[in-house]
C-alpha cells in the first residue's frame, strides 16, 4: 500500500507564503543548514514547556506559583540569545508572566467555585491528531492544549508569547486554529470545539468557532492545496522574490542563487 501523504499546518503555510522554500525544507531537506535559533522562540518554547508541566500536574490547583517560576529555570532554553544581559532580560520576563499567569488561573478557580461551576479541566497537552482527508492525503496538527468544559465543549488553547494583545479576528484568521478544530471536531463530531489565543504577556484571551459550513470549506481548501503539493512538478519551482523573504532562513540561498543568474544573464546577452 502507497504511504499516505501527511500535510499540517505548517506545511500548508509555508507553501502558501512560497513553493520555493517549502521545496528547500521538504524536497531538497536542506533546511539544518539554514535555520538559526532565536530568541523569541527559544523563549516561547521555554514557557511552552513550563505551561505543560503545569497543567500536566494539575494546574493552580495543585502546583504553587513558586513551583511554576522554579520549572522555568529547569526548562529554560539557551541557545538563541545575542549574550546574557538578552537572555537575562527574556527569563526575568518569563519569571513575571508565569506568576501572573498562576494568580489568574488561581483567580479563575475562585470564581467558578464561587459560581459553584465545575472549572474546565485539562483534557490533553501537546498531542498530534491526524486524520485522512482522502485515501492519498492526510491532515495532522500538533495541539498546544484542549480543556474540556462542565457542558462537554472542548476549548483548544494556544499560547502567543510575543503578543500583548489578541483579537477574536487573529483566531478566526489563523489557518493553525482552524485546522485544529476541524481535526478535534472529525475526533469528536457532537462536541462543541472552539479555539482561544492567550497573549502570555498580558493574559488577553480571545476566542472563536469555526462554523459548520466553514469546517466543510477548510477541509475541502486543505484537500485541494494537499493534492497540489502531492503532485506538483518541484524540479521547476525556482526561487522568486517575495514579501516573506526578510524574515527567510532560506534568503542566503535564493541570493547565492539570484545573483548566479544575474551573472548567467549578463554573459548570455554579451555579444
Amino acid at each position: 500500500m502507497a504511504r499516505k501523504f501527511v500535510i499540517s499546518p505548517t506545511k500548508l503555510r509555508m507553501y502558501e507564503q512560497c513553493s520555493a522554500k517549502y521545496r528547500l525544507e521538504y524536497i531538497d531537506k536542506v533546511g539544518r543548514f539554514y535555520h538559526r535559533a532565536r530568541a523569541g522562540q527559544a523563549f516561547g518554547h521555554s514557557l511552552h514547556r513550563a505551561l505543560d508541566a503545569f497543567h500536566l500536574a494539575g494546574g493552580a490547583e495543585a502546583v504553587p506559583a513558586e513551583t511554576l517560576t522554579a520549572s522555568l529555570e529547569a526548562l529554560w532554553i539557551t541557545k538563541g540569545y545575542a549574550g546574557e544581559e538578552q537572555e537575562h532580560e527574556y527569563r526575568a520576563e518569563g519569571v513575571r508572566i508565569l506568576q501572573e499567569y498562576h494568580a489568574a488561573q488561581q483567580a479563575a478557580l475562585t470564581e467558578a467555585t464561587a459560581r459553584e461551576d465545575a472549572p474546565p479541566h485539562l483534557l490533553f497537552t501537546e498531542k498530534t491528531i491526524r486524520v485522512d482527508l482522502s485515501p492519498e492525503v492526510a491532515l495532522s496538527g500538533r495541539i498546544d492544549r484542549v480543556d474540556e468544559h462542565h457542558d462537554g465543549a472542548l476549548e483548544i488553547v494556544d499560547y502567543k508569547s510575543g503578543r500583548d494583545a489578541v483579537t477574536v479576528e487573529d483566531v478566526e484568521g489563523s489557518l493553525a486554529l482552524g485546522i485544529y478544530q476541524l481535526l478535534l471536531k472529525q475526533k469528536y463530531p457532537e462536541r462543541r470545539v472552539f479555539a482561544t489565543l492567550v497573549a502570555l504577556r498580558t493574559g488577553a484571551r480571545a476566542s472563536h468557532e469555526l462554523s459548520e459550513a466553514g469546517h466543510t470549506h477548510l477541509f475541502a481548501d486543505c484537500l485541494e492545496t494537499g493534492d497540489a503539493i502531492r503532485n506538483k512538478d518541484w524540479e521547476g519551482v525556482l526561487p522568486v522574490v517575495n514579501e516573506h523573504c526578510p524574515y527567510c532562513d532560506f534568503l542566503p540561498h535564493c541570493t547565492r542563487f539570484w545573483e548566479r543568474e544575474g551573472r548567467r544573464s549578463n554573459r548570455n546577452s554579451q555579444p
